[in-house]
């Protein structure tokens, strides 16, 4: 789900805390070594992230920031700040030549670095394994 998150609406970020969870607290974020991406390119989007982003002649950017069960895609559109969340039962990352393409429910996000592929490469692989520990801590044992 997209939201429009410019003001902080209540109603929105309660929705997003009941399908993502809370924001990690300061020393979470610091045993994990951090819970946001760097600054990314978005170099293509499903028809209606693309709707969103029309900027004719400017670069769009997203970021992405870690929850307990999932995570929180952030990008700009003119003055608005738009976030979109997904749980990581939706969440599906496809890396290709340079590019990662981001899929939850039905849009998609493909971006690619900004300054470091390593940096980039290190959150990936960290979002990656916390979506494998949530997946396996809410799936019964394999009989």
């Amino acid at each position: 789900m997209i939201y429009n998150i410019t003001y902080e609406k209540k109603e929105d970020i309660e929705k997003i805390d009941a399908s993502l969870g809370s924001p990690y607290g300061l020393l979470s974020r610091l045993k994990m070594g951090g819970i946001g991406s760097e600054k990314m390119n978005i170099v293509d989007a499903s028809p209606l992230i693309e709707g969103l982003l029309q900027y004719e002649d400017q670069p769009n950017y997203c970021n992405i920031e870690l929850r307990p069960r999932g995570v929180l895609v952030r990008f700009k559109y003119r003055a608005e700040m738009y976030g979109w969340a997904i749980p990581f039962a939706k969440l599906s990352v496809y890396k290709s030549e340079g590019t990662y393409r981001i899929y939850g429910d039905a849009e998609f996000i493909k971006v690619t670095k900004m300054l470091n592929s390593n940096a980039l490469r290190q959150f990936m692989d960290k979002l990656l394994a916390k979506r494998v520990e949530y997946l396996a801590s809410i799936s019964g044992p394999f009989d």
